[in-house]
């Protein structure tokens, strides 16, 4: 929910225990607000069926959907964000079809990662600062090929295939690009060698990530022996 928040500064927010968060979810379809709609349970209000569906209805040059008996404006900039508190919920294939379903729940093997990232920063700083590096530099690079790629498809697409061979620009271009391509792909080289190396260095505080992540859930669980936990 709070990366929700980062990601859309100008969020309206509406929760089910308000009588009026209707009229949010209105407002935000209406004026095309992103709308975060709090603490729902395993079934959702069958009013918000046509918003989910997006079942539109061409007015004009518009389009409005309907909520109960009222038709609203629809905006396409609008997006609905759920949430709902319940650590495991169980929803019909029907909720299921109708929206995007983003688990976050935590589990012992990605908290076992977060564990060790932190270990790592503080026994050994400049081992995660090289990791992030090399994890951003090996991105970064393959972006660069598949646009290279790209544009070499596009190229080849609108040239005159009687005439390729005599495209002095297009021939240079495809050269310089195999080029490049291989100047990508020996940094590439370099970096998931370098990558290996930082792994094995990592990889020696992964005991401690793990007995972290263990304790997590142990305690986590306690109260399930004892309700005073």
């Amino acid at each position: 929910m709070n990366w929700i928040k980062r990601s859309e500064p100008d969020l309206l927010i509406a929760d089910q225990k308000n009588p009026t968060y209707l009229k949010i979810i209105e407002n935000g379809i209406r004026f095309g607000k992103k709308v975060l709609f709090l603490d729902v349970g395993e079934e959702l209000d069958a009013v918000l069926d046509n918003v989910l569906n997006k079942s539109l209805i061409s007015v004009g040059r518009s389009y409005c959907v309907k909520i109960g008996d009222k038709e609203v404006e629809y905006d396409p900039k609008f997006k609905l964000y759920i949430t709902t508190r319940m650590s495991n919920p169980h929803y019909t294939p029907e909720v299921s079809t109708k929206v995007t379903v983003v688990n976050f729940t935590v589990k012992q093997e990605g908290l076992e990662e977060q564990c060790l990232d932190i270990v790592v920063e503080l026994e050994q700083p400049s081992v995660k600062t090289q990791r992030d590096n090399q994890i951003t530099q090996i991105e970064e690079n393959n972006k660069k090929i598949r646009e290279l790629e790209d544009d070499i498809l596009q190229r080849l697409q609108d040239a005159d295939p009687a005439l390729i061979l005599e495209n002095v620009a297009l021939v240079e271009t495809l050269a310089k690009s195999k080029e490049t391509q291989l100047e990508i792909k020996d940094t590439l080289a370099n970096a998931r060698t370098a990558m290996k190396r930082i792994t094995e260095m990592r990889e020696q505080y992964r005991r401690v990530g793990a007995k972290a992540s263990v304790l997590f859930f142990v305690l986590n669980d306690l109260n399930k022996i004892n309700p005073m936990y």
